[in-house]
């Protein structure tokens, strides 16, 4: 027994030294002693003292280094990340866990090469899904979420990628998770893009707001089995839908109810714009009654059968879209002395999808900017923002996936830059190969490179040209990174998205320093809406106006404002603004004169609304330039024309009035 411990203490001595493989040095300290012990029990066995031997030199073997194996950077990361999970799985120890995943994905944006794009999407799916588990409170919980997500890794993914934004809501939105795994089964796994659909919009009841009604969210559960029910009679199917464009299906407001009532009546109705004008407007509301959609109960069968203002039309047409598969919002915006709401909702042809805000609202508002609820946040944003997501209809997961791994990349260069901060995590072991020679600097070159792959990957998605759009409004992009930036966004969107190009572009352009650099963007923008959106062809006229008065050229400012009045004059409701410029310019340089001249040659050129749309005259712009020009030549004492002026307006009002009742 000595000689075994003397033996071992030899072997932990080799062991220590290094010069022998671990595994080869226990396994010879232990044969060795085994065969003495053997020896002496077969010279007499434990009672018989053993005949003393003479000492036996032993010879140390030579020391071999075994080569260490060669692994690519993304065997070794994808290893890490596994590694790191499993122990998690084990102790629980969530903190750590976390930090461990926070530099393997800095080591992953700085050494993975072009082609490991599945790298930075596992590792940083892999850091999203501890962090935001991290929130959720329970040990247990989160170690059985843990578990659920890691053996349903389609679901994991998209609910992940999908909820990263929802920082404050993470908790109810993974119990939300747990409740409906507990309440559906397998089933919840089965549908990914519905389940996190529903997790990341309904985590807490959802309450809709219309006039003096309120639309409640139906039962998550119930939602779940209704979609999955009828899901051969939506519009769009559900399982291919991707998440991202299903919370706008599942944030209605209506009961299971009405929603089958909608879908017995509307199936396969594309035309959800139509929808908004089937519903009769209540025009006793404008005198003084009491609407009766108030009183009868707030139901889609109600609303259809009594009627009821923008808002009621808005929120039937909407959630008839829902019921039937097509994602909807209800879009809502303030006038001059109201509000107003409207139908936006998802069209496709030929492959290509996109967003309709137009058909489904009064004409008369169709220059006003609209507000629509982000389902995930429950806040107002520009409708425009959302417009870009009708893109993602005919994407794969994995590309939208990768499209927000590289987005997130970038973002964490971006992040370090902001703080001025070094990018420079540790480099991987020397047995890793497959890697950049040099780490990623945190640079707007390399942003933009992320950037520019994100969108290679999945092109609607919406963060990543934001993010663009940040740096280009930070001052750190030149002239020529925003022009080529702004031709891959307008061969994106082209006629599509005019919106979308609007929102990316305008803070890039707004920044160029150069006068005349700064007009050719704007003109090649304007170019793009001339012929088809006219509000927005108006907008960047005004823009320019406001550039070229800035910098003292009043000519061209006022060339600009006369170019929105004579063209696009009935196109929004920049017509005052582009009168009050011109106006001022006309003072300006001493011709102010020719004021009222221009007020009334704009009054004649804005189309009136439609007759039958009385209810709204005040908030129209022909109403209100008619209304400042009568005041002006009352002030000018041109009586004659101001009562002229007045008696139009009246007539028109008489005439929509007597047509709306």
């Amino acid at each position: 027994m000595k000689k075994l411990l003397l033996l071992a203490s030899a072997a932990c001595g080799l062991m220590m030294a290094g010069t022998v493989p671990l595994r080869a040095q226990l396994s010879a300290a232990v044969r060795l002693a085994r065969e003495e012990a053997q020896q002496a029990a077969a010279a007499g066995g434990t009672h018989a003292p053993a005949a003393k031997k003479p000492a036996v030199t032993v010879q140390k073997a030579p020391a071999t280094t075994q080569p260490v194996k060669k692994l690519s950077f993304h065997v070794w990361a994808l290893r890490r990340t596994d590694g790191i999970l499993k122990r998690l799985q084990k102790d629980g120890d969530f903190s750590t866990a976390k930090t461990a995943l926070d530099q393997l994905c800095d080591e992953a944006i700085a050494y993975a090469r072009p082609a490991d794009i599945a790298t930075l999407r596992q590792v940083d799916f892999a850091r999203l899904l501890v962090t935001q588990l991290s929130a959720v409170p329970g040990a247990q919980t989160r170690l059985a979420l843990l578990q659920y997500l890691r053996k349903n890794h389609p679901l994991a993914k998209t609910l992940v990628f999908l909820v990263k934004s929802q920082k404050a809501a993470m908790p109810a939105i993974y119990a939300m998770l747990d409740h409906l795994r507990h309440k559906l089964g397998r089933r919840a796994a089965e549908y990914p893009n519905l389940t996190a659909a529903i997790c990341s919009v309904l985590y807490t009841p959802l309450t809709l707001q219309i006039n003096e009604n309120q639309g409640h969210s139906p039962d998550p559960v119930a939602l779940f089995k209704y979609y999955v029910r009828y899901q051969d009679h939506m519009f769009y199917g559900i399982r291919r839908v991707p998440a991202e464009l299903l919370i706008y299906v599942v944030d209605g407001g209506s009961s299971i109810a009405d929603m089958r009532w909608a879908l017995a009546h509307y199936h396969g109705d594309a035309n959800v714009g139509e929808l908004f004008f089937s519903i009769r407007y209540d025009f006793g509301f404008l005198q003084g009654h009491k609407l009766r959609i108030d009183t009868a109960g707030f139901t889609l069968p109600n609303i259809k059968r009594y009627g009821g203002v923008c808002v009621d039309q808005a929120f039937f047409s909407s959630e008839v879209a829902k019921a039937i598969g097509i994602p909807s919002a209800y879009d809502t915006a303030m006038g001059n002395d109201a509000g107003h709401a409207w139908v936006g909702f998802l069209q496709s042809s030929g492959g290509q999808g996109w967003w309709n805000f137009l058909s489904g609202r009064y004409q008369e508002y169709r220059g006003i900017q609209g507000h629509v609820m982000n389902p995930q946040t429950r806040q107002q944003e520009p409708d425009t923002y959302i417009s870009l997501s009708a893109q993602l209809i005919h994407t794969t997961a994995r590309q939208r996936w990768n499209a927000e791994a590289l987005t997130d990349a970038a973002g964490r260069l971006m992040l370090m830059q902001s703080h001025h901060q070094a990018f420079a995590p540790p480099r991987p072991p020397q047995h890793v190969d497959a890697l950049r020679r040099r780490p990623r600097p945190a640079t707007v070159k390399q942003m933009l490179t992320l950037l520019r792959r994100a969108v290679h990957q999945c092109n609607g998605y919406a963060p990543e040209w934001f993010m663009v759009s940040r740096l280009a409004s930070q001052g750190q992009m030149s002239y020529d990174q925003k022009a080529d930036w702004a031709t891959a966004l307008i061969r994106v969107c082209q006629n599509r998205y005019p919106d979308f190009i609007m929102a990316v572009l305008t803070p890039m352009i707004l920044t160029v320093k150069n006068v005349e650099q700064q007009n050719q963007l704007w003109n090649r923008e304007f170019m793009l809406f001339e012929n088809t959106r006219f509000d927005l062809a108006g907008e960047v006229r005004m823009y320019q106006a406001a550039m070229w008065k800035k910098a003292g050229h009043l000519n061209r400012a006022g060339e600009c404002y006369m170019d929105v009045i004579n063209r696009f004059a009935s196109a929004g409701p920049f017509v005052l603004g582009a009168l009050a410029g011109a106006q001022d310019i006309l003072k300006e340089q001493g011709h102010k004169n020719r004021v009222l001249k221009l007020w009334e040659t704009t009054w004649l050129k804005i189309r009136p609304p439609s007759r039958v749309m009385g209810i709204f005259m005040k908030e129209s712009d022909w109403y209100r330039v008619g209304k400042r020009l009568e005041s002006k030549l009352v002030a000018a004492n041109q009586i004659n024309l101001a009562q002229k002026v007045q008696n139009q307006m009246h007539l028109v009002m008489t005439e929509g009035r007597a047509a709306a009742q």
